[in-house]
């Protein structure tokens, strides 16, 4: 009967707890949910998304350059969840939209840009100094056909590339649209993630946007964690990675000049020239010619013939000159 408490201690016990219960805090702010636009990617996922998006910048923006010449930066600015309807909504028209399919995963990654930034690249790999429009229309077939293979295919293999530690993607161009209208690849009410990316090329800047449904990524989100993608960045690079980025760089095409000589005159004497004319140039007929690759002076070579192709012969390599970073 000792184990039996008394009328008075259950009471005492009551109070104590009721007591406890007072002093803790309890919270009074309300969470808001939005039903229109749900929240399906955590943190750590967007986060994550984040990282394998600023690799895929990278990339592409390093192969940009490398073909136009120019300083090109691409930086993701901000990664979104709201529905398809509200992103087709927030696109203008026309623009330049990239209707694109990853396999394995069901579902369509769009990549949207403005025709404005689109004209300018184009511009630029035409040899033009990379104007924009001024005004705003489609662009001519011509024109997409040229973006096509030599910008939006190496994009999508720089976004394979940036994927590569999450899941082999293949990533293959299904159409390019105008109208943001004509884009009926998922239901409105569809959940997306939409990836900003900065695109600065000079004076101008543009964004590049990216397109993702919840439905394509759901097989990988538990993939999608910081620490997996942490440690796989963090990697060390080993003899494989240096081998395969020396057969890379050895594999980049290069521009080598070699001038013959130079000389000035009149624009009447230009606008007289006749098949046939003889201009004499600044060179003798057995000084050695300058090679140039890119914009440095490399070698010296005498001017020959291989066959029915002319061809110079590297006669010496040109010291290389110092500059005032080497004092």
């Amino acid at each position: 009967m000792d184990d039996i408490l008394s009328q008075q201690e259950i009471d005492d016990l009551i109070s104590q707890v009721a007591d406890q219960v007072q002093e803790e805090e309890i919270p009074t702010e309300v969470a808001v949910y939005d039903f229109k636009r749900p929240h399906r990617f955590s943190k750590d996922r967007v986060r994550a998304l984040q990282r394998i998006h600023e690799q895929f910048a990278r990339e592409f923006s390093g192969m940009v350059s490398a073909k136009l010449r120019a300083r090109v930066d691409l930086n993701v600015t901000s990664i979104e969840q709201l529905t398809f309807g509200e992103f087709i909504r927030s696109v203008p028209n026309p623009s330049v939209i990239i209707l694109c399919d990853m396999q394995p995963l069901e579902g369509s990654l769009i990549m949207q840009l403005s025709p404005d930034i689109s004209f300018l690249l184009y511009d630029r790999l035409c040899g033009g100094p990379g104007m924009s429009l001024g005004r705003t229309r489609e662009l001519t077939d011509i024109e997409l056909a040229v973006l096509t293979t030599q910008l939006f295919e190496p994009m999508a293999e720089s976004f394979e590339n940036a994927w590569s530690d999450i899941m082999d993607l293949s990533v293959t161009l299904q159409s390019i649209e105008s109208n943001p209208q004509f884009l009926q690849v998922m239901q409105e009410r569809e959940t997306v993630v939409l990836i900003s990316l900065a695109l600065t090329i000079g004076n101008a800047r543009d964004f590049i946007n990216i397109c993702i449904s919840y439905s394509a990524l759901e097989p990988v989100l538990k993939k999608l964690t910081s620490l997996r993608l942490f440690d796989s960045l963090r990697r060390r690079a080993g003899p494989a990675d240096a081998e395969n980025l020396q057969a890379k760089v050895r594999e980049t095409p290069i521009i080598v000049d070699v001038e013959l000589g130079s000389t000035v005159v009149t624009v009447a004497d230009l606008l007289n020239l006749q098949v046939g004319d003889v201009i004499s140039l600044d060179r003798k007929r057995h000084e050695n010619l300058d090679v140039q690759v890119g914009d440095l002076g490399k070698f010296l070579a005498s001017p020959g013939k291989l066959g029915d192709k002319l061809g110079i012969v590297i006669t010496a390599v040109r010291p290389r000159e110092r500059d005032e970073s080497d004092e």
